[in-house]
C-alpha cells in the first residue's frame, strides 16, 4: 500500500502501460483518474477497478480540453498526487516519407501533449509543496534506431523536457522523473507489428533485441512507475530509468 490514499491521473490509462500502471496504483491504494481518448475503454477499466478509479475523455493536443480537465480533477480529488504522463502515438516510417500531419501528431501527442498536462496541473502541486510526475518515454528517446524519426524525437525530447522541469522544480517539492521501455508488449507493439510483412517473424525479431532473449511486460513497466510515485524515489529529480532488459548496458 504504497500509495495510501493518494490522487493519481493517468493519461492513455485504457490500455497498455497506462493499464497496467492504472491496475497497479489501485492495489497500492490510490484513487486514479484515467484520462484517455478512448472513453468507452477507460471506463470499462475503472469499472473493472471498482470505485477508486474514473475516467474522463482527452486530447492531450488540446489545451483548452487540458484546462477543463485539470480544473474538473481538482474539483473532485481536491489534490493531485501524482501525474502519469503516459498517452503516446507511435510511427513507423522514414523521414523522407512522413507527412507533415503525422510529424505533428506524434510530436504533439508524445511532447506536446505532457507540457500542456504539466502546465496546467503541476502549479497546484507547487502550491502544495508536494507531488510526482512520471513521463513516460522510450528507448527510442534514448539511442538511434530506422524508421524512427518523428517518435524518436518526441521521445527524445520528452527526455530532455524532464530534465530541463527537474530543474526548474527542484526546490519545490514537486518531483517529475521518467521511465524508458524498451520492448514492451502492448497494443501499440502489436500495431506496429501488425505493419511488417511477417508479424511472427517481426516479433521474434523484437525479442532477438533484448539481451535478456524476451519482451517486457506493460506490468513490469508499471513496476517502475511505482517507483517513482511512491516516496522510494524521494531523492530522484530528472531520472532516466531504462526499463529495456538491458538493451542500453550493451
Amino acid at each position: 500500500m504504497r500509495l495510501e490514499g493518494l490522487k493519481c491521473v493517468v493519461t492513455g490509462g485504457a490500455s497498455g502501460i497506462g493499464a497496467a500502471t492504472v491496475r497497479r496504483f489501485v492495489k497500492e491504494g490510490a484513487q486514479v483518474c484515467i484520462l484517455d481518448r478512448n472513453l468507452p475503454a477507460a471506463e470499462a477499466l475503472a469499472k473493472e477497478c471498482g470505485g477508486a478509479v474514473y475516467a474522463l475523455a482527452l486530447d492531450v493536443r488540446d489545451e483548452s480540453a487540458v484546462q477543463r480537465i485539470a480544473e474538473a480533477v481538482y474539483a473532485r480529488f481536491g489534490v493531485v498526487d501524482v501525474l502519469v504522463n503516459n498517452a503516446g502515438s507511435e510511427l513507423n516510417k522514414s523521414y523522407s516519407e512522413t507527412t507533415l500531419d503525422e510529424w505533428n501528431r506524434v510530436l504533439d501527442t508524445d511532447l506536446k501533449g505532457p507540457w500542456l498536462l504539466c502546465k496546467h496541473f503541476v502549479p497546484v502541486m507547487v502550491e502544495r509543496g508536494s507531488g510526482s510526475v512520471i513521463n513516460i518515454a522510450s528507448l527510442n528517446g534514448l539511442v538511434g534506431f530506422p524508421l524512427s524519426t518523428a517518435y524518436g524525437s518526441a521521445k527524445g525530447g520528452l527526455v530532455v523536457f524532464t530534465r530541463d522541469m527537474a530543474i526548474e522544480l527542484a526546490t519545490s517539492g514537486v518531483r517529475i522523473n521518467c521511465v524508458c521501455p524498451g520492448v514492451i508488449e502492448t497494443p501499440m507493439m502489436e500495431r506496429w507489428t501488425d505493419l511488417m510483412p511477417d508479424k511472427e517473424d517481426a516479433k521474434s525479431m523484437l525479442r532477438g533485441v533484448m539481451p535478456i532473449g524476451r519482451m517486457g511486460t506493460a506490468e513490469e513497466v508499471a513496476g517502475a512507475v511505482l517507483f517513482f510515485a511512491s516516496e522510494d524515489s524521494s531523492l530522484c529529480q530528472g531520472s532516466v530509468l531504462s526499463v529495456d532488459g538491458g538493451f542500453t548496458a550493451q
